[in-house]
């Protein structure tokens, strides 16, 4: 299988590479890297266009994989530049039955725009045939001893989790993360979990699942909604990657985006693992 892996040349996508090659090295995996050109990364020498097999993001293409290759010697890296759009392109690979994975960072060169995540990463992950792995803007290494799903007892739970065993791993340890409204009793919410953990114990590959529930706290404007009491059961729990299924890909746009009522941006610390659609 071929993971396929998004650049920029920038920092935040070589973190995402570099965590891809360590997949790859861990299940066998080889590599795909993929650039669509983009004004900045033509380049400025007079008379070029995308024509020419000598542009700027050839040149810098060429140099990652080099790099890449060094770094992990029993590693197949292919390499790709594109004149198509970034998400047509990976929606049109994702497509195409060649690939297993698609790796991408959280955003692209400048941080300030949200150019990836915002757009980029979130059109990906909402249509990408595969699944796709994101990334946060700093340095990881690939460890899933330990993984967190978000759970709403939904079947297609199992199918996410199911297909990340089959692509990235088993984790030795899962958590379910499960955010409920003050309405609802919080023992019927555990006799919910008590009866998810024994489904997913029934599949038999993951022994040690426990179980995180908490409630939305009207009364504390940093826990009245789902994004911030799920943020910071995260960060308490510290799972290395998060499990998301399609249905919830939108609750996980709006921890990358600005709440307008409180001015703040909610943002990923894990590498988060999108089922495909």
């Amino acid at each position: 299988m071929t993971i396929i892996v998004p650049t920029d040349f920038s920092e935040n996508s070589r973190f995402a590479a570099d965590y891809a090659c360590q997949i790859a090295v861990e299940k066998g995996h080889n590599l795909h890297l993929l650039h669509c050109y983009t004004s900045s990364s033509v380049g400025d020498t007079k008379g070029e266009s995308v024509d020419n097999p000598l542009l700027l993001a050839d040149q810098k293409i060429l140099e990652l994989q080099t790099q890449l290759v060094k770094t992990y010697p029993q590693l197949h890296i292919s390499i790709e530049c594109s004149r198509s759009l970034i998400i047509d392109k990976l929606t049109e690979l994702s497509q195409s039955g060649k690939y297993a994975l698609i790796v991408m960072g959280a955003s692209g060169a400048s941080q300030s725009k949200p150019v990836y995540w915002g757009s980029t990463t979130v059109a990906v992950a909402s249509k990408s045939e595969v699944p796709v792995v994101v990334i946060p803007n700093h340095q990881h290494t690939f460890d899933i001893n330990h993984a967190a799903l978000l759970t709403n007892f939904k079947s297609e739970e199992l199918d996410t989790l199911k297909e990340f065993q089959d692509i990235v791993g088993i984790p030795n340890q899962l958590t379910l993360i499960h955010v409920f409204k003050e309405s609802q009793k919080s023992e019927n919410v555990n006799d919910d979990l008590d009866s998810w953990v024994y489904n997913i114990r029934e599949m038999g590959s993951i022994a040690d699942v426990q179980t995180i529930a908490e409630p939305i706290n009207k009364d504390d404007i940093e826990l009245d909604t789902v994004p911030e009491v799920v943020s910071k059961i995260i960060s308490e729990v510290d799972p290395q990657i998060i499990l998301i299924t399609p249905s919830r890909k939108t609750f996980f746009e709006r921890l990358f985006k600005s709440s307008v009522s409180k001015a703040i941006a909610l943002e990923l610390s894990k590498p988060a693992f999108f089922d495909k659609i």
